[in-house]
């Protein structure tokens, strides 16, 4: 029966398998006077950064991991987002570049668990004090 599948979908010699990628929460300021938290996977905060800007998302790391599909991450963001802010932040590529990035969280998995949270510290450190302009 997979066989079927799978060769029905070969465009990309997909082979749809779930991974488990640790996961982050977002603290996302819509406006003054709502705030959002949301667990995604860590790529999904340039999404979240680029719709409501660099300032109002604060990424903090959380011990819990996700179970994504890779092959379908693409679809999934593009679903919920739309394409053309999955393309804006991603590339015209067709998820070629989304496809690196969670094969380099995967491989990541194994070998280390702290460089792709880099971010965060500057992230709060621009949130605590308010910028007038």
């Amino acid at each position: 029966m997979n066989n079927s599948v799978n060769n029905t979908m070969n465009t990309k010699e997909l082979i749809h398998s779930d991974f488990q990628i640790k996961e982050v929460e977002a603290v996302v300021r819509r406006d003054a006077f709502t705030t959002i938290h949301v667990y995604v996977p860590p790529y999904e905060t340039n999404i979240l950064r680029n719709l409501f800007g660099r300032e109002n998302v604060t990424v903090f790391e959380r011990p819990s991991k996700t179970t994504i599909t890779p092959e379908q991450e693409y679809d999934r963001l593009c679903a919920k987002y739309g394409h053309e802010v999955v393309a804006k932040v991603f590339g015209e590529d067709d998820g070629d570049r989304l496809m690196e990035i969670v094969e380099g969280l995967m491989s990541e998995k194994t070998s280390s668990q702290e460089p792709q949270i880099e971010k965060t510290p500057e992230v709060e450190v621009e949130t605590k004090g308010a910028k007038k302009r």
